[in-house]
């Protein structure tokens, strides 16, 4: 697969294997060591089995415990640096803190509504790697929709004057997430609106992302307050 194609021309995003596994393996044990869970066998699938039962009051503070995984960014970087530098070269803007997202399972509890990332006011010459710490099941991972389609939508909502009006909710109800693997991650770009359903198991999902781009690109909204130098 041209990766920079499939990105730029294509659908807009792409499944790729992670790099360098053994570096993954060290985050994801990371995060399992900083969540404070009551549990003698403390692994991934014990951490979502507790997760899957906590309230969003003890999920948040499960979130604020994960503020001091401070190089998140790079470990996550570093666990694709073929597919960084070739996208973006070796001198890169990252964010300056990336994200741990813990999703629970049941009806009402999908927090990543239909959106698109240049929304948010990140450069159009930004990509996103989106990586689970355990394999998914069919109905628990995230959805995307092809560029080509997100443009299309886009441009319809923006002639109304909505941003997430009635057709883009209705896309949580219509779309089947992506099945992935640990071990591999989705990447893509700006334009591309993506969001999850409800899903129904014992145990949550949890991933995490990063945002990047080359600093020779120029920003739009975001800046040093929101991304940090890095070079890879």
């Amino acid at each position: 697969m041209n990766i920079q194609k499939e990105l730029n021309q294509g659908n807009g995003f792409a499944i790729v294997d992670i790099e360098n596994i053994k570096l993954f393996k060290k985050l994801r044990n990371l995060f399992i060591q900083k969540i404070n869970i009551k549990n003698e066998i403390k692994n991934i699938n014990t951490v979502r089995k507790a997760m899957a039962k906590m309230s969003k009051t003890e999920i948040n503070k499960s979130m604020i415990e994960l503020l001091n995984f401070n190089n998140l960014s790079e470990m996550i970087v570093m666990s694709c640096p073929k597919l960084v530098r070739k996208l973006c070269g070796t001198d890169l803007f990252i964010q300056r803190r990336a994200h741990i997202i813990i999703n629970v399972p049941g009806k009402g509890q999908a927090k990543q509504w239909p959106h698109y990332e240049m929304i948010s006011g990140l450069s159009p010459f930004s990509y996103i790697i989106w990586a689970p710490l355990h394999d998914l099941d069919e109905d628990s991972g995230i959805y995307y929709i092809n560029q080509v389609k997100s443009s299309k939508i886009m441009n319809k909502e923006e002639k109304k004057g909505l941003v997430n009006g009635v057709d883009v909710l209705n896309l949580m109800e219509k779309q089947k997430p992506v099945k992935i693997n640990f071990g591999q991650a989705i990447i893509f770009n700006p334009f591309v609106i993506h969001g999850n359903t409800p899903f129904f198991s014992n145990y949550a999902r949890i991933a995490c992302n990063v945002r990047f781009q080359s600093i020779k690109k120029p920003l739009l909204q975001k800046n040093s307050d929101y991304l940090k130098y890095f070079k890879l």
